[in-house]
């Protein structure tokens, strides 16, 4: 059965029916993430051309700036819809549509990067089982980037519920994203309501999602369990709230640990 990360990414509208404008909606900026990533792995001696994995690529803005600094990355994500807008953008690099609850790709990278695609997964055996799929795919002196929700940041940005609404204009008409958000027993209730208005109509998408935030002890909890060091948790980076954490881990029969290259 699909994980339930993998259910979202075909029945969520944000990602199966509007793909296409993701990156319209979406814009935190993509240069601090990718600042971070290349400061910490040229610390650790990891240099381009390095193997770069973007697990949960979406429409492929992070890996693609990846790739303009001379690394060779492949993308994965398990919709079918981003992972159209990312293979656009980076014609040349190889892409997997996969669950990363079974993750299977059969060879293993310098480098992995993984944001946002964790706080879907709900159940602790699917949890256990990504993290798990992750590893497998690492070197014994690669590194693993993880971006998550924040347990404590997200409790009190979400204290009582909170609204949020984008408006992307289009050649013929607009496009607006409207979202609510609940926090309550550690679970993030998510409400999301589309507008596409175009030629005089007005198409509609409603969608209920859950997420599940992550905190520090679970991070070092389930690493370890499946065989990775964390070398650092900090903030979340290009991000406009404070709700995100950054994990940078290693095998931990690694020969090296990664120093912190982004100070």
């Amino acid at each position: 059965m699909p994980s339930q990360s993998a259910r979202q990414a075909s029945d969520r509208p944000f990602y199966a029916s509007y793909g296409w404008a993701y990156d319209l909606l979406m814009t935190d900026p993509v240069q601090p993430w990718t600042d971070m990533v290349t400061a910490t792995l040229d610390a650790a001696g990891i240099t381009a051309p390095a193997r770069i994995l973007d697990a949960g690529c979406g429409t492929g803005r992070h890996a693609a700036d990846l790739a303009r600094r001379g690394y060779r990355t492949e993308l994965l994500d398990a919709s079918a819809s981003l992972l159209a807008v990312a293979r656009a953008r980076l014609p040349q690099a190889p892409a997997h549509r996969a669950d990363l609850c079974t993750l299977d790709l059969g060879t293993r990278y310098d480098v992995i990067t993984c944001r946002g695609v964790l706080n879907d997964l709900l159940d602790d055996a699917d949890r256990d089982a990504a993290v798990a799929g992750l590893a497998r795919h690492l070197k014994r002196t690669s590194v693993l980037f993880l971006d998550v929700r924040e347990t404590n940041g997200t409790r009190q940005r979400y204290a009582g519920s909170l609204t949020s609404q984008r408006t992307a204009d289009l050649d013929d008409g607009h496009l607006t994203f409207h979202a609510t958000g609940t926090y309550k027993d550690g679970l993030l209730h998510i409400r999301e309501r589309h507008e596409h208005h175009h030629h005089g109509t007005v198409d509609t998408a409603i969608y209920e999602l859950t997420m599940r935030p992550w905190s520090t002890g679970e991070l070092h909890t389930r690493l370890g369990r499946a065989g990775l060091t964390i070398t650092r948790i900090r903030p979340g980076i290009g991000r406009a709230t404070n709700d995100r954490l950054v994990c940078i881990a290693v095998p931990t029969d690694s020969r090296h640990h990664t120093p912190e290259g982004d100070k």
